[in-house]
């Protein structure tokens, strides 16, 4: 009754007077006991906004992609251009006037003010932003580090309906995700000289892999559109002199190569053995010595987005946040055709449930705009098996296996992890499952149907049964040597697999471009249509989760037994298995 009058009262507003009252977007409350707030920021200081808004025409675009990604379909591989796909998807009607209004109305300057299609961008003074948000920033500090933040924001009703996100707002300086495992090692020298058998037992090495996955060594000048993206966030930064050594110890073919860097949202790659670079490091290393002659850029992006839910692996929004996916992928929509790389390499991911649905369906259909321009999306699965917390975050405290995006997503290409050679086996660690946000696709409908009949019962009430199952592929996950500091480290997880795989994907893709075909774009439709002829099917080993423990450190649930077993066929560990990469070239009409 309290709701119903509640609703009443509301209806009796006056139009004008109900169109000004706030609605509270984020609220965290209190300040954590880790950070002390200091005095107010200088109301002078600039700050740049990001307001990130709804849209329309899904329809469309879901056909399109369709019609584009369809092997033997008339449209196949007739990929648009920027403006076509800019007119596939456009911002809700209303939407940008409605947000520039309500900027305008705040004097907020025209020429301060960036409408990049999906988001709109405001610089402003903090006075005006604190006006604008409803919100107070300060000064706080942390184990001697100092930064900006507000606890909370606002925004008028009528505007609410326009508006998915706007970032930053709490912003403090705490830890990003990543699928790499690191760590050092004191092999010496001699181990890694050669390619031989034994040394293949051991280590994950370039050679190694190309003779594993049956990949040549014809490193022809590339096409001149030929480009493969590594995605770059956390400030992690990729180093040159490390990608030097890297390259002159486990790559003399390849010695002399480099990459280009590319800085996305005020993302930043200082050189030098003083900043993060583990996942960077070794994802640029991996795909330069994989793709060699193939120009690698690397895409530093800057930011961090707090706007999430928490759950018991990611539980803090002040100290913790996850990738600023939608700066990362706007950045890509607004490039030229001739600067878009025809594949990108993503070494990062978070539980699914943590994502704000909303966003993560906005994040998820801009790849898919990049699909339709021609990309591939090649993201690593995770390495946390059916899940670490295996908790619901809805406030039910559900015992569930967690998928992990954007992984996925139903537009990228997701990459679990195998280990051993003879045969190949299943990695402990590979992520896996099916998704909440999407249902299955029909083209995986057939191959996943099948996994769930036979083998899908045991776990059912923990996951489902009906959404996007991911992994697609896999490939090697454990013992990759690679330079960081000056050092020889061991890496691996889901995050060495996935360069490998867009690196085999940027070599075919041109080579094709050298007989003027287009690149294969979105894989998926094809790989599950010809999985048998491309691919090694894995059916040895499991993963392994839910064991009762979680990366916050709070006590989670256990799930006895919990992981998925490879098996014939698809599996939710390694997919369709891993590449053969003589068999791709054929799949590829080369």
């Amino acid at each position: 009754m309290i709701f119903h009058a509640a609703l009443c009262l509301w209806s009796a507003l006056p139009a004008s007077l109900a169109a000004a009252i706030p609605v509270v977007v984020e609220d965290l409350i209190r300040v954590p006991s880790e950070w002390t707030r200091l005095r107010p920021v200088d109301p002078s200081q600039l700050i740049r906004l990001s307001i990130v808004l709804e849209t329309s025409g899904d329809e469309l675009f879901a056909d399109t992609l369709s019609q584009i990604s369809s092997p033997g379909g008339a449209r196949y591989g007739q990929y648009l251009s920027r403006s076509e796909t800019a007119s596939l998807v456009r911002p809700a009607k209303d939407a940008p006037q409605a947000v520039l209004q309500w900027l305008s109305s705040k004097d907020i300057p025209s020429g301060m003010v960036r409408d990049r299609r999906h988001i709109i961008d405001a610089t402003m003074s903090i006075k005006a932003a604190e006006e604008l948000l409803s919100g107070s920033y300060y000064f706080f500090q942390r184990d001697g580090r100092t930064a900006i933040g507000t606890l909370a924001y606002s925004v008028p009703s009528d505007i609410r309906q326009y508006i998915t996100s706007i970032q930053p707002t709490t912003f403090f300086e705490p830890s990003g995700s990543s699928n790499a495992q690191s760590r050092g090692t004191n092999e010496s020298d001699a181990q890694f000289q050669s390619s031989s058998e034994s040394e293949c037992d051991k280590f994950d090495t370039p050679a190694c892999l190309r003779r594993l996955y049956k990949m040549n060594n014809d490193y022809s000048e590339p096409h001149r559109r030929s480009l493969l993206g590594v995605a770059g966030f956390n400030k992690q930064t990729a180093q040159h002199d490390q990608l030097d050594m890297f390259l002159d110890r486990f790559a003399k073919y390849a010695i002399g190569a480099n990459f280009t860097t590319e800085l996305v949202d005020n993302g930043t790659n200082p050189q030098g053995n003083n900043y993060p670079s583990g996942e960077g490091n070794l994802d640029v290393q991996i795909t330069v010595a994989m793709a060699y002659k193939v120009p690698v850029r690397f895409y530093s992006t800057g930011g961090e987005n707090h706007d999430f839910n928490p759950d018991l692996d990611i539980s803090d929004p002040v100290n913790e946040y996850i990738e600023p996916w939608l700066q990362f992928a706007t950045h890509l929509l607004e490039l030229p055709d001739e600067a878009l790389p025809q594949v990108m390499s993503i070494s990062y991911g978070v539980n699914e449930q943590a994502v704000p649905r909303a966003y993560a369906r906005k994040v998820c259909q801009l790849f898919g705009l990049l699909t339709i321009r021609g990309m591939s999306i090649i993201v690593a699965s995770g390495n946390t098996g059916p899940g670490v917390s295996c908790q619901s975050n809805d406030g039910a405290k559900t015992s569930k296996f967690l998928p992990i995006f954007p992984a996925t997503c139903p537009y990228v290409t997701a990459v679990g992890a195998t280990e051993g050679k003879g045969p190949e086996r299943a990695a402990i660690f590979s992520s896996g499952g099916f998704s909440e946000y999407w249902r299955r696709p029909v083209w995986q409908a057939e191959a996943v149907t099948r996994y769930i009949k036979l083998h899908g019962g045991r776990w059912e009430k923990f996951y489902n049964q009906e959404g996007r199952a991911f992994p697609d592929v896999a490939a090697q996950g454990v013992d990759y040597p690679f330079f960081n500091h000056d050092k020889i480290e061991s890496g691996g997880g889901t995050s060495a697999s996935a360069p490998v795989f867009a690196a085999m994907v940027s070599v075919i893709n041109d080579m094709r471009m050298k007989k003027s075909e287009p690149p294969l774009g979105f894989l998926n439709p094809l790989l599950y249509i010809a999985a048998s002829h491309a691919f090694t099917d894995i059916s040895q080993g499991r993963s392994e989760g839910c064991q009762g423990g979680s990366f916050s450190g709070a006590p989670a649930p256990v799930i006895s037994g919990a992981g998925w077993d490879a098996v014939e066929g698809w599996d939710p560990v390694t997919g369709l298995g891993t590449p053969r990469f003589d068999r791709l070239q054929k799949l590829a009409g080369l």
